[in-house]
């Protein structure tokens, strides 16, 4: 006999995690690009920290993806330090968030 429950709260929590993955979003401000999600800041690289920025994908690299279908909107932020130096982002309109960066980028060196 199915359980009902046990088989729908499972179903029903991976489809909460997939939509709340669609509500990441990026921004750029006078200091760091951050990562958001609901307007909380999970992730943020400081522009100084910024080595250029490309749309390459690399194998080794820390994603904050908010699609399953990436490849075409990836950007690749290189970073100075750390250990995973590529950062993957996946803004709605990749050359215009590269463009607004490689500009802050400009004013910042």
């Amino acid at each position: 006999m199915v359980r009902w429950p046990e088989v729908l709260l499972p179903i029903a929590i991976l489809l909460v995690v997939l939509w709340g993955i669609t509500r990441i979003g990026y921004t750029i401000d006078d200091r760091y690009v951050r990562v958001r999600l609901f307007g909380i800041t999970l992730r943020k690289i400081a522009l100084t920290d910024i080595e250029s920025v490309d749309s390459k994908i690399v194998i080794w690299n820390e994603h904050w993806c908010n699609t399953l279908f990436a490849w075409r909107r990836s950007v690749r932020i290189c970073r100075k330090t750390g250990i995973a130096r590529s950062f993957i982002i996946t803004p709605a309109h990749r050359d215009e968030f590269i463009r607004q960066l490689q500009e802050r980028l400009g004013a910042n060196q």
